[in-house]
């Protein structure tokens, strides 16, 4: 065993533990009991005696030399460890003091080569202007050669600027990138977006739908990602733009492992065509989890009142009084399990 420190008390051998066991024993420890129960010549003994000793397990008895008295266990603990507690802890105040006066110079790393590519742009950029942002979107659509990838959880648009990046993504379809595009269910019964939708896929986009999504994301040429920024909900986020290699690669295999999983998009009138049960089993699991209408819609993206008009059907179907009960009907039933003969 390496040791730490030359002062650290040593460990004790078999004769210490007899001989502490005697002393307790009897409530004290005599040179002759000692002698006679070990059988130890004179400096063996005065070995093992020490280490009892210098471990706080015997204190000498006052005026008596040969005579020692057993310590508890926990009191001679805490005794013995006071001092290396007292060192580790000015070792440690010691390291961050250290940790402090050499990470002053942090800043002014990252500022000459933290975060820089070679390109002399940031691998991961925040951007906290909406105009700003929806600028830098544009420039990146212009540039984009190869493929476009975007994640969309929300049907909810501001007609004003939908009609603007139609015009924008056809333009992009036109110049011959690959588009895919990934919604939730509920944009195939919502009027607007199924329109949307429809007219990306007649000039050559692939869209596909799923019952939930992350946040808002587009790729481009697998190079510069857009994530959205909020500040607070009920504004207009800005944006963090990744163009870091391995972070962009992640981003990436996230989008395709959602592709995989996802419901190709149709030309169909509006409505939740070839998707209903995957639509059903989502809402169950939800409630199965105990989310409130409000959380279900949420994450499927669809408004309050068609979620709970969903709930109550299903409630209904499955002879549920109350929405928890539906979530636990459905495990139960087997509801929950994707077929996998699909």
């Amino acid at each position: 065993m390496t040791t730490l420190d030359p002062n650290l008390p040593p460990e004790l051998d078999g004769y210490a533990i007899t001989l502490y066991l005697c002393a307790i024993q009897d409530g004290e420890l005599t040179r002759d009991v000692a002698r006679s129960e070990t059988g130890l010549g004179a400096a063996e003994l005065d070995r093992s005696l020490n280490q009892l000793v210098e471990n706080r397990l015997l204190a000498p008895a006052a005026g008596s030399p040969d005579l020692w008295l057993p310590i508890n266990p926990e009191v001679a603990a805490a005794r013995v460890v006071e001092p290396m507690e007292d060192m580790i802890r000015t070792y440690r105040q010691s390291a961050e003091r250290t940790r402090e006066r050499v990470l002053q110079l942090m800043p002014a790393y990252l500022a000459r080569t933290g975060d820089v590519l070679p390109t002399g742009q940031r691998s991961v950029e925040t951007i906290t202007d909406a105009e700003e942002v929806r600028i830098l979107i544009r420039d990146a659509s212009d540039r984009c050669s190869k493929e476009l990838m975007t994640v969309h959880p929300s049907i909810r648009r501001d007609p004003t600027t939908s009609e603007g990046a139609l015009s924008q993504n056809l333009e992009i379809i036109t110049r011959g990138v690959r588009m895919r595009v990934l919604y939730q269910h509920t944009v195939r019964a919502d009027l607007p977006m199924h329109s949307y939708a429809s007219t990306l896929v007649g000039a050559g986009a692939q869209v596909r739908t799923a019952d939930q999504l992350t946040e808002r994301m587009l790729i481009f040429d697998r190079q510069t990602v857009f994530i959205p920024k909020w500040s607070q909900r009920d504004q207009t986020p800005g944006a963090v733009i990744v163009r870091e290699p391995v972070l962009v690669s992640f981003l990436c295999s996230l989008f395709e492992q959602f592709w995989l999983t996802a419901v190709p998009f149709g030309l169909e009138g509006p409505g939740y065509q070839g998707v209903s049960d995957e639509m059903r089993r989502s809402i169950l699991q939800l409630l199965g989890q105990g989310l409130k209408d409000e959380g279900v819609a949420r994450k499927l993206g669809m408004s309050v009142r068609t979620c709970r008009r969903h709930i109550a059907a299903l409630m209904q179907e499955l002879g549920a009084e109350s929405r928890f009960e539906a979530g636990v009907k459905a495990a139960q039933l087997g509801l929950l399990i994707e077929d996998s003969n699909g």
